[in-house]
């Protein structure tokens, strides 16, 4: 473990307008895709312009608001959704996962699970752990990796059956893990980031004032795996772990945003935000870096303030002409903030802590989001700057916890095989690049409904899976 060995500043924030862009995701375009299900924090592959949904909840955030602080089976989605937008109006279909054989019941049960690590390459899509209901009616993180191919997986799902042949797996607790990341680097292997298991009923953990006992355990994992996986016999993986990357006090982590980056590094992983400090049981707000065959890397000169809860994130790239220096930028759309941005007075404002779970008014300082942030890192030869930009508009909604940010298919990547846009092909004009999908939609503030009134205590927000897709556009015009 080591901190960024570069130079690293903490500006001061930076105006909208000195981004070389503008986010706008106001634009509803649910009608456009009839009977799509409304999901949160599930998987997600896309291939030549269909969809691919897999696992997750069909209900809002969990013991707040009235709702079950179990994760019921009721409330998952036991379905493998493919939606086809290469027609209008988009086509869905669906497939129970109930239709597996019993060969397959591990996957089964991990397949209807929530908050799994996911990785597509390709034409596979590659998942790891998550937390729910096993066979026996157990809540358990599922020590199981399945991988499935694309391909047959889309044409029995369009044919309402889900193809066995398409599913290979392994069962292994190196990959036992919830609320983490799944990623593959260019040297060939996947890295596990973080997560927790988390193994028996939510209720009953509440219940022992969220303490460890035989019954039901929290244990974080507080590494980053390093993970050769391959083909074994016919409808299996073999898993193994090649190096584990260790910090109880940066890793401790679920719940955060893994994404890929290019440096002039190359392409590695960062991981922004998660939940929750141990002391204070807030956000954590320092990135951690890994290149391919390097270690991993905390940026200890930036804070971030905004969005640090699992969300939607658009990937950009920008290279400055023959000069050395190139920019990443990662836009994260709400989800949950320890900050807001106050445009009138152009600051962060830190919304509050007050009272705990047992007073009558209770914030935890963590508050749903309806803002849309950029993460800007601008690199030369020695010498990194990070800062935190704050888009103008914002979205319709305090939505993005558990949804994806689905790229455009046809729009040039900066590195093949991510999502991570190039920008300069989109200068001189706003372009869709993509759409918001699923997550959860949150009333945080009691009547009328927004920031100028009483927020409901921590708890008691009611929420509901997101109905909205959201159209978004990237405006680089005049820059």
């Amino acid at each position: 473990m080591m901190n960024l060995p570069l130079t690293t500043l903490l500006l001061a924030a930076v105006l909208p307008g000195n981004l070389p862009f503008a986010v706008d995701a106001s634009e509803d375009a649910s009608s456009q895709f009839p009977g799509a299900p409304r999901i949160q924090s599930f998987s997600f592959a896309q291939l030549e312009g269909r969809w691919v949904f897999l696992g997750g909840r069909k209900a809002g955030y969990h013991s707040v608001g009235g709702g079950a602080a179990e994760f019921l089976r009721s409330d998952a989605n036991r379905e493998v959704w493919v939606i086809d937008t290469t027609v209008t109006p988009a086509r869905t279909y669906h497939a129970s996962v109930d239709q597996l054989p019993e060969s397959l019941a591990v996957v089964r049960s991990q397949w209807a699970s929530t908050a799994q690590l996911y990785f597509q390459d390709g034409p596979e899509l590659y998942i790891a752990g998550g937390y729910g209901e096993d066979g026996t009616g157990k809540w358990v993180t599922v020590p199981v990796i399945s991988r499935v191919d694309l391909p047959q997986l889309i044409e029995s799902v369009m044919h309402g059956k889900i193809a066995a042949a398409s599913v290979s797996f392994a069962e292994s607790k190196a990959v036992q893990s919830a609320g983490g990341g799944l990623i593959k680097l260019a040297d060939g292997f996947f890295y596990l980031v973080m997560g927790h298991t988390f193994n028996g009923s939510y209720l009953a953990f509440e219940g022992q004032a969220e303490h460890n006992a035989d019954a039901v355990s929290q244990v974080y994992l507080n590494q980053i795996r390093k993970l050769k996986i391959t083909d074994g016999s016919p409808g299996r993986l073999d898993v193994s772990v090649v190096e584990t990357f260790e910090d109880e006090d940066q890793f401790h982590r679920r719940d955060l945003n893994v994404t890929p980056i290019l440096s002039t590094d190359g392409l590695g992983l960062a991981a922004y935000g998660g939940v929750f400090t141990p002391q204070t049981q807030l956000n954590y707000s320092k990135p951690v870096y890994l290149f391919g065959n390097g270690k991993p890397m905390v940026d200890s000169g930036f804070d971030q303030k905004m969005n640090a809860y699992s969300c939607p994130t658009l990937l950009l790239y920008e290279k400055a002409g023959a000069t050395s220096r190139v920019v990443m930028y990662t836009t994260l759309f709400g989800g949950i903030s320890r900050f807001s941005w106050d445009a009138a007075a152009q600051r962060f404002v830190e919304n509050p802590k007050v009272g705990s779970k047992t007073e009558p008014e209770y914030l935890d300082g963590l508050q749903w989001s309806d803002q849309i942030s950029t993460i800007q890192r601008k690199q030369w030869v020695g010498k990194v700057e990070t800062s935190e930009v704050v888009q103008t508009a914002g979205l319709p909604a305090f939505l993005g916890t558990g949804a994806v940010f689905i790229p455009a298919p046809q729009l040039a990547r900066a590195y093949p095989g991510t999502d991570i846009l190039d920008l300069e092909p989109l200068r001189g004009k706003k372009t869709l690049v993509g759409y918001i999908y699923g997550g959860i939609r949150a009333s945080p503030y009691r009547f009328p409904y927004d920031k100028t009134a009483t927020p409901n205590n921590a708890g008691a927000v009611p929420s509901s899976t997101n109905s909205l897709i959201l159209k978004v556009y990237l405006d680089v015009s005049g820059k």
